[in-house]
């Protein structure tokens, strides 16, 4: 909760001072992004996963995404997706951005001990920010912190806290 905190209180004055002189339409890129896992009873877990994404800027206030990340490591199969309510603000040199939402998905465990995969759900709230630099006008550079879920992890009935965050890399292209 603190992690979102700060993100907003660190986040919000750039969205509202900065200068907005793009219009709105739709985008959509894909990155990379260094994830990691970390579970309140202790242990986590890293990832690089790829992500594609794609939204719609209606304003500087009133935006939205859909994002979704790919990993496979460690005999681990982590698929999430994330929705995400996105403020941007821009001028022609850059532009900051915050996002909530909420992310769902699955960690698929290579064959357990009776020959069958094992399927653990995750879910929880999603939040972070980035700033994007412009390579030409359509097409920007960003550079992001996410809290991609902070929530639970749901296995036979059973259910334990965990986080996954990461930065991440990616490309858009505005249409």
């Amino acid at each position: 909760m603190r992690n979102w905190l700060a993100a907003l209180a660190l986040g919000l004055p750039m969205v509202a001072f900065a200068g907005d002189n793009t219009l709105g339409g739709f985008y959509a890129g894909g990155g990379l992004a260094d994830v990691k896992m970390r579970f309140d009873e202790g242990g986590s877990l890293d990832w690089t996963a790829v992500e594609a994404l794609g939204g719609y800027k209606h304003n500087a206030y009133l935006g939205g995404e859909a994002r979704v990340g790919f990993a496979s490591e460690h005999g681990i199969d982590l698929l999430y997706n994330t929705l995400y309510f996105r403020t941007e603000s821009s001028n022609d040199t850059a532009k900051t951005y915050l996002l909530l939402g909420y992310s769902f998905g699955v960690l698929k465990l290579d064959e357990s001990d009776e020959g069958e995969d094992d399927t653990v759900s995750v879910n929880g709230l999603a939040y972070g920010a980035g700033v994007g630099f412009a390579v030409t006008p359509q097409l920007n550079f960003n550079i992001e912190y996410q809290m991609i879920m902070d929530g639970d992890a749901k296995y036979e009935g059973e259910s334990q806290d965990m986080e996954l965050s990461g930065v991440s890399l990616n490309l858009d292209y505005r249409f």
